[in-house]
């Protein structure tokens, strides 16, 4: 999403859905590389938050939901953690791989695949991290995200998530949390939120709001529950 975009945008046609809304939103995003996100910059709360999982449990293998380029995969494998980074725009994957090998990183395995339906065995992961994928799925998939991010969690496991929260500058202050506009379909969330999701399977370590204009962001470090 362009720094520049402003709700004032008119909102796409009511017949598109939030899927194809935002299949297409980021084919373009990633065919061009013209984008709101970062490309190779990792989030320092993302690199603080491995660092706290590093120090308390040891790397481990890392699955990186909605991957786009790459970048924090890029940057977990020389912390020493094995990446799998999935994202399901097939460009985005592309990208991941170029980005990879100029760096000459080496261990990182990205894939296509669907967040909502992963490909892996269960408990096959120590750590899994989403960094701009929750935030655009509509609350009717949240069951189907949450069954698929448990099934490959090991218990104990740790999940660091980044959403988007009430004062992120495209809600704008709106009272309605999610829209449909600019190309796709977005979700603020609010700190009883995540807890009403997240409570029942996961202990919330740490849980930050990023202030600042480029901010308005919650990331939340969290552990998986033994049970």
């Amino acid at each position: 999403m362009a720094r520049g975009e402003s709700l004032q945008q008119p909102a796409m046609s009511a017949r598109l859905t939030a899927a194809e809304a935002n299949r297409r939103y980021f084919r373009e995003a990633y065919r061009t590389g013209q984008h709101g996100w970062g490309v190779q910059e990792p989030s320092a709360y993302a690199l603080n938050c491995l660092e706290q999982v590093k120090a308390q449990a040891g790397p481990g293998r890392l699955l990186d939901l909605g991957c786009g380029e790459g970048r924090h995969s890029l940057a977990a494998a020389p912390i020493g953690f094995q990446v799998v980074g999935v994202d399901y725009e097939p460009l985005a994957i592309e990208r991941a791989r170029h980005f990879a090998r100029t760096v000459g990183a080496e261990g990182i395995h990205f894939l296509v695949a669907d967040i909502l339906a992963l490909p892996f065995p269960a408990d096959c992961f120590d750590v899994v991290l989403d960094y701009g994928c929750l935030h655009h799925q509509r609350k009717r998939d949240w069951p189907a995200y949450k069954r698929s991010l448990l099934r490959v969690l090991r218990p104990q496991g740790f999940y660091i998530l980044q959403v988007f929260g009430p004062d992120f500058r495209l809600f704008g202050g709106s009272s309605r949390k999610w829209h449909l506009a600019y190309g796709s379909y977005r979700r603020y969330f609010t700190q009883d939120d995540l807890r009403s999701l997240f409570d029942d399977d996961f202990e919330v370590l740490t849980l930050e709001e990023e202030p600042g204009p480029d901010g308005g962001f919650w990331h939340a470090l969290m552990q998986r529950r033994a049970t």
